[in-house]
């Protein structure tokens, strides 16, 4: 895991059956939560496509969690309520802990931007060790807000989990 000067090591993980058996061709969204990481002065260490499958998902994550050690790992789709979508699901069973409220802002936002559909938009953050999951819907719009509203509080999140934050009365955490 890495963390100079602020800089986070990030493994994205897209869950796409028609784009891992190619049925749809490229990943872009798995570029463009690629390009915001590396604009915002962090790192991507590892980079993977999945299908729609848990032990697919399950295992592709502690893989890329055990391999390469990333501080955060991004999972792309697999969020929504179709009957194959299990990112969020896997996200809660793998965690320590789960930060609520980034997936209420995140919704807040989405229903601001395109109403009632933004409500289906769900994003989960957990925490393992010293790891941040976050699952994000597939759509490039979804990532790149998602994605704004998790990095405004990333490095928050890892003084606290690393139990470098300064104890005062107007720190949550």
């Amino acid at each position: 895991m890495s963390e100079l000067n602020n800089a986070y090591s990030f493994g994205i993980l897209t869950v796409s059956t028609s784009r891992f058996k190619g049925e749809k061709l490229g990943d872009e969204s798995g570029l463009v939560a690629s390009a915001i990481i590396r604009n915002s002065g962090h790192k991507v260490c590892c980079r993977s496509l999945v299908p729609d499958d848990k032990l697919a998902i399950s295992g592709s994550l502690n893989l890329m969690l055990f391999n390469s050690q990333p501080d955060v790992v991004i999972l792309i789709g697999g969020t929504g309520p179709s009957k194959t979508d299990f990112t969020d699901e896997i996200v809660s069973e793998v965690s320590e802990k789960l930060i609520l409220g980034i997936s209420e802002e995140f919704r807040r936002r989405s229903y601001q931007k395109i109403g009632s559909k933004g409500l289906l938009g769900n994003m989960s953050v957990g925490l393992l060790r010293d790891s941040v999951i976050v699952s994000l819907p597939g759509s490039p719009d979804a990532v790149e807000e998602g994605l704004k509203v998790f990095m405004e509080i990333l490095p928050h999140i890892m003084e606290v989990r690393r139990g470098k934050a300064h104890d005062k009365r107007n720190n949550v955490g």
